[in-house]
């Protein structure tokens, strides 16, 4: 048996986004798991933006891949050799696994940068699909309910307007703004497909292109009486045109800036940031790390709400590893809807149906 994994070749310039030709597929001799430590086996591979960062020399904040390095990415894995008492062969586990189909490491704590990082945790209660750990009740779900219900603390009424709203963020958060009750919820994405995408799925009341022109007008147009709360994944334009129509009291998500974080040298900030003061409203940064400690209560919220019938899947999956850069690229050619992840095997029949 060998372990296939994806190495990173060479970094992405600042004017590229991660493609095939940045990586390369090898095989290696299959982990031995010494003492304290688990064998795993991957069974899916997420993917997000921040990936692109890992692979660049510019990399400050996230995560640094250098060439001849495996491939960084959070998974979802099967325990199938155990060196430590506390966990079993079976247990489904999640956290950074890398792009390869199999790594031997130890789920403790360690401590790195003077924190302690639980590298891979186990995940309690799991279903299938186990695409569920990395969207519906995992980190893309935890990062809308931060932005959709902490931050933007969605109320009954509320007109909201999400960016990337056909991305893995952006369509839980639509979801969870029905939840919460919001009177009226307008997507922002890429595309006639993508719109029709969220509208169909009864995701959004209306979706709107950005690449057609006059986006401050569509908005206009979707929210005349303005947004109470908006999240925002894109930055830039987007989150300058949205700015422009903010009712009295609104709040502003900031989830992630895509469309200006790769660009050097930096652009300049929103021309309308005066409108949080003439409307008495808040704008706030968040990253989902500072609410770990909350994560279970948070869990327990998706779940019940999905026995209500309030949310849905909405996974694209890519099958076996060898698509792994294709779905990373995805997300910046605009070819995915959903929760964008790679499987590289099966569900264990073990683990119960949602």
């Amino acid at each position: 048996m060998v372990n296939r994994q994806w190495l990173c070749a060479s970094y992405v310039p600042p004017d590229e986004f991660p493609t095939q030709k940045h990586f390369e597929l090898v095989e290696a001799p299959m982990p031995s798991p010494q003492e304290g430590e688990v064998l795993l086996r991957t069974l899916l591979l997420g993917t997000s933006p921040a990936q692109r960062m890992y692979v660049t020399k510019e990399s400050e904040f996230h995560i640094k891949v250098a060439p001849g390095e495996v491939m960084s990415g959070r998974g979802v894995a099967e325990v199938i050799e155990s060196c430590h008492p506390q966990y079993q062969v079976g247990d489904i586990m999640e956290g950074t696994l890398g792009w390869q189909e199999y790594v031997a490491m130890s789920p403790d704590p360690q401590v790195k940068d003077g924190s302690h990082v639980t590298p891979v945790k186990r995940v309690e209660n799991p279903v299938r699909p186990l695409t569920t750990v990395l969207g519906l009740f995992g980190q893309r779900a935890f990062s809308a309910y931060v932005g959709m219900v902490e931050i933007g603390d969605t109320q009954p009424g509320d007109q909201v307007l999400v960016s990337s709203a056909a991305g893995g963020v952006g369509a839980i958060a639509c979801q969870l703004a029905r939840a919460r009750g919001a009177s009226r919820v307008v997507g922002i994405a890429g595309g006639e497909e993508k719109c029709r995408w969220l509208v169909d799925q009864g995701l959004c009341d209306a979706a709107i292109d950005y690449r057609q022109e006059k986006l401050e007008a569509q908005i206009g147009e979707a929210l005349p009486d303005g947004l109470n709360v908006y999240l925002d994944n894109v930055g830039g334009d987007t989150l300058d045109a949205a700015l422009q129509h903010l009712a009295v009291g609104a709040r502003v998500a900031i989830c992630g800036h895509i469309s200006t974080e790769y660009l050097r040298p930096r652009p300049p900030g929103p021309t309308h940031y005066y409108n949080l003061l003439y409307r008495r409203s808040r704008m706030e940064g968040f990253f989902v790390f500072d609410y770990l400690s909350r994560w279970g209560e948070f869990e327990a919220q998706l779940r019940q709400w999905y026995a209500d019938g309030l949310l849905k899947l909405t996974d694209h999956v890519l099958e076996g590893i060898e698509r792994t850069p294709d779905a990373l690229t995805s997300l910046f050619t605009g070819a995915n809807v959903g929760n964008c992840v790679v499987r590289v095997a099966p569900d264990p029949e073990s683990v119960p149906a949602l």
